[in-house]
């Protein structure tokens, strides 16, 4: 059983980490060249046809996964 100190502390620390990474998310698109933001806006777009064009919620999923945790490696320095 889990106690309630160790879940308290537990969900602390991803909210810590959601903060964390939303700020240095805001700091990243805020720099983007208009270019970059065109090609992250077309990325985004391919995601949502690719899952749409195979009715795959969980290829969409896994893809969001994957992209997750290379944006946690990015921010770890773990390239």
């Amino acid at each position: 059983m889990v106690s309630r100190e160790d879940l308290d502390r537990f969900l602390q620390g991803h909210r810590r980490a959601d903060a964390l990474l939303r700020e240095q998310t805001l700091l990243r698109l805020a720099s983007l060249t208009v270019d970059e933001a065109r090609a992250e806006y077309d990325s985004l777009c391919a995601v949502w046809e690719m899952s749409r064009g195979t009715g795959d919620e969980a290829a969409l999923d896994r893809r969001a996964i994957a992209d997750r945790v290379a944006l946690r490696r990015r921010l770890a320095g773990i390239q």
